[in-house]
């Protein structure tokens, strides 16, 4: 019986059917350890040589490249159109055309850059084609200050007939009359006149204000009053700053061109002055001291017979453009051989190895 039992057992382990026996199947060998390369420490003075590099390939019918040449170009002026700005007054008075032949020469160019408030142009006169952007400006306070309008001009005659007076470096704007309505106020004519034109015996000084009654170099925006001072008096500076259209256009074409130089003609103090708000601009000072030394006039750091708020050097101060006021010796006089010189030598500053301001 037990022998009967034992053959039982046999048979079934031969035929796999025992729950307790193991298939015996082999477990996945163990992936090798994976060994790094040593690193290299790197030399300072490793330089991989061109015989090093693969080689690019180059298409036969490929043409090499020619070489090019570095070229130095002016920065394009602004100097704004008629077009662009916004219309005069319809009441305004007829207004001469900004580009008459006999203002400007074939070389120059002529634009409106504004209107005055009695909507007569504010026109900029272009000579030369420099990067350096220098600008001359009469007439602030009109047919009071009627000489300085006749010294642009007559500067605008000199370098026309002259271009080559005016460096390579340069170009030059000259703007005769910022206050074209009290120019008319004194002088009777737009644009250009004489001094027959004037009555030099008669009290002007109506003429120092636009049509809106106010001092233009009042009506900038530094150090700004409601009431500005000429001498003891009390004039208007306007309702705030820049609310006059002539202040705007100056103050929109001044930061378009970023000049490196300024002059303002005025008189009759006799003098030449820096600018500030309210601490002396350096810049604007050395410009003085170049064209106050060339021209044989007093330099001061500043104006300060009384107090002048809204001044539109000292707001140029405030934008890092160096600008000046030049003030004549009478109201009459030109200063013509002075201002030349003082011109002259801001010009020259401007070429290489010269001093700039």
């Amino acid at each position: 019986m037990v022998n009967k039992f034992w053959r039982l057992l046999v048979t079934l382990a031969a035929l796999g059917l025992g729950g307790c026996v193991s298939s015996g199947q082999p477990l996945p060998t163990q992936a090798p350890t994976a060994v790094l390369p040593t690193p290299v420490s790197p030399t300072a003075n490793a330089v991989l040589s061109a015989a090093d590099l693969p080689a690019s390939p180059t298409p036969a019918n490929m043409a090499p490249a020619a070489p090019t040449t570095a070229v130095t170009q002016a920065p394009p002026v602004v100097l704004a159109t008629a077009a662009a700005l916004p219309s005069p007054p319809p009441d305004a008075p007829p207004a001469p055309s900004a580009t008459a032949a006999s203002d400007v020469s074939a070389d120059g160019r002529a634009a409106a850059i504004g209107f005055s408030a009695g909507g007569r142009p504010l026109t900029a006169y272009q000579l030369g084609g420099g990067p350096n952007q220098i600008v001359l400006v009469g007439g602030m306070h009109g047919g009071y200050e009627w000489n300085t309008v006749l010294l642009a001009y007559r500067l605008l005659d000199y370098f026309a007939e002259n271009p080559d007076k005016i460096p390579e470096t340069v170009t030059l704007h000259i703007i005769p009359a910022a206050n074209p309505d009290g120019q008319f106020v004194v002088a009777g004519r737009d644009g250009r006149f004489a001094p027959t034109d004037v009555d030099a015996a008669a009290d002007n000084f109506s003429g120092r204000f636009n049509s809106n009654g106010v001092d233009l170099n009042r009506n900038w925006d530094c150090q700004w009053q409601t009431a500005g001072m000429w001498r003891d008096q009390e004039i208007d500076a306007g309702e705030f700053p820049f609310s006059e259209p002539e202040t705007a256009a100056l103050r929109d074409f001044f930061l378009a061109l970023q000049p490196t130089a300024v002059v303002f003609w005025h008189s009759a103090a006799n003098g030449v002055y820096g600018a500030g708000c309210p601490d002396l601009y350096q810049s604007a000072y050395a410009l003085a001291q170049l064209y106050g030394t060339a021209a044989g006039y007093p330099v001061y750091e500043s104006f300060d017979s009384y107090a002048v708020t809204g001044d539109a050097s000292d707001w140029l101060a405030l934008q890092n453009i160096p600008a000046i006021t030049v003030e004549l010796e009478t109201h009459e006089s030109l200063d013509w051989e002075k201002n030349l010189a003082g011109v002259t030598a801001v010009l020259k500053s401007q070429q290489p190895g010269g001093v700039a301001p």
